[in-house]
């Protein structure tokens, strides 16, 4: 019964995580964010030159960093023609990487296109935010993590490969890039493309946890420098099991969040544990380790790469707010301009090994946010970040809803939206797991909401549930 339950639930026609929700009729806006980041990762950079004593790979994150900066201070209902025209630009700037040959030329080239680049993934993560329900947010942030598992397990491994990977990939990648760019004309896509009613305000539940979650991208952001930089300079990160970790992280993804709909509490968690044992292992120089290391942080990696995007692209859009959304891309600014400067600053001046200091800053980093854990639950996990369901969209309920309302009302019970939902599938002896599965919510959030309840109405048992509130909403 249970098993189908949950193939029922799986394959249901409602706005939350549910295959059937993604609307192939909109796959241009579905492919526009995951595109736009592929692109970026296509333009292959290979000078290895030093600038003021910078590393080139480090000098092309400030342009990417500016790029998404710009939409701090566009109008909304300029978004999306400023994409259009960023595309164009890096169009137009990318074949002078195939002719300038002095370093110097390809750095100011190669820089130009991460700054188009930037503009275009911060418009694009616009529609992502506003214009995709939760599934087809998370299809695309697997699309990505499927791309870069791809990236370090075929073209890092194979020669071949890595020089079709230099030239004509990236021209085959504009090209399809294009296409899905101008696909989005307004006629077609008028519901998705219509401007969505966001506000200034900056005082709500949702604002709060939205800013939260920016701060956890910072955190995510940070650790995943750590990474590169010991990638970078210790060689001690093996490409192949880093890869299958992170392919290994879409299938977990989808056991955990689709099959037995369990919080993103759950995955921020395993993201810190897996990311922290990952790089504790790598500390012991065998080949052992490095493999077992690369593979167990490549999985973390891919678990936290996903759910930080999804998150945020979630909690923008439930927020309404449009200072929200230009909060998170001044955030990409500081963390592509600042942190990175400082930390590869931190990196040079150190004489000892990188791992020493990667591995003290990611404990600290894990260590504050287990602190945070009862924060993060009760502002970010315990709310309802959900697209959809709604109990007055089931006719079934309707009535009983309504009535639950005039009784929070009535006796000023101060049950929150979704409280007042669980509180009257509560009043008709629905067990919790049931609930969940009608709400299209985790059992965590809904047993959390249950004890929020009990606490709310005074009472201690679904006894007295009944005898104080069961004639009521009848």
């Amino acid at each position: 019964m249970q098993a189908h339950i949950t193939i029922k639930r799986f394959l249901q026609i409602r706005d939350e995580l549910s295959l059937a929700n993604i609307r192939r009729s909109i796959w241009a806006v579905i492919l526009l964010f995951p595109l736009t980041v592929i692109m970026g990762d296509l333009r292959y950079y290979d000078l290895k030159i030093t600038v003021e004593g910078f590393q080139s790979y480090e000098l092309m994150l400030y342009p990417l960093g500016i790029g998404w900066l710009v939409l701090c201070f566009i109008p909304q209902r300029f978004i999306f023609t400023l994409l259009r025209v960023a595309v164009i630009c890096s169009v137009l700037v990318l074949p002078f990487q195939f002719f300038i040959t002095d370093d110097i030329g390809k750095l100011s080239v190669y820089m130009a296109f991460q700054f188009f680049n930037g503009i275009c993934a911060a418009c694009a993560f616009s529609f992502f935010c506003f214009k995709l329900n939760n599934i087809e947010r998370l299809f695309g942030m697997a699309m990505i993590l499927f791309y870069y598992g791809l990236v370090y397990t075929i073209y890092r491994e194979i020669i071949a490969v890595q020089e079709f990977y230099k030239t004509w990939l990236g021209v085959i990648g504009m090209a399809l890039y294009l296409v899905v760019i101008f696909n989005l004309n307004r006629k077609k896509y008028k519901q998705f493309l219509t401007e969505e009613p966001l506000t200034n305000d900056g005082k709500s539940d949702k604002v709060d946890g939205a800013k939260l979650v920016i701060g956890l991208h910072i955190v995510y952001y940070t650790i995943m420098c750590m990474i590169n930089y010991i990638e970078w300079a210790e060689k001690i990160v093996y490409s192949l099991p880093y890869g299958l970790g992170q392919f290994s992280s879409i299938v977990l993804i989808i056991f955990i969040m689709l099959i037995i709909n369990r919080s993103a509490l759950n995955i921020w968690i395993m993201y810190l544990v897996f990311s922290l044992f990952g790089l504790a292992i790598l500390y012991y120089n065998s080949e052992f380790t490095h493999f077992s290391g690369s593979l167990i942080y490549g999985l973390g990696d891919g678990l936290g790469y996903i759910i930080i995007y999804y998150l945020c692209a979630g909690v923008i859009k439930q927020s309404k707010s449009i200072k929200m959304f230009r909060l998170y891309c001044l955030v990409f600014f500081i963390e592509y301009c600042f942190i990175s400067g400082i930390l590869s600053r931190i990196f040079d001046a150190y004489e000892g090994s990188n791992h020493y200091i990667a591995l003290g800053v990611v404990l600290v980093l894990c260590s504050c946010c287990f602190l945070l854990i009862p924060l993060m639950q009760k502002k970010l996990f315990d709310a309802d970040w959900t697209d959809g369901l709604r109990l007055s969209d089931i006719p079934e309920h309707a009535s009983s809803l309504v009535q639950t309302e005039k009784v929070n009302n009535e006796e000023n019970l101060g049950l929150s939206l979704r409280e007042k939902e669980i509180f009257t599938l509560m009043l008709k002896n629905m067990p919790l797991k049931t609930i969940a599965i009608e709400l299209g919510l985790s059992f965590h959030t809904v047993n959390s909401h249950y004890r929020s309840i009990y606490r709310k109405l005074g009472i201690n048992n679904k006894g007295d549930l009944f005898i104080k509130y069961g004639g009521k909403t009848n």
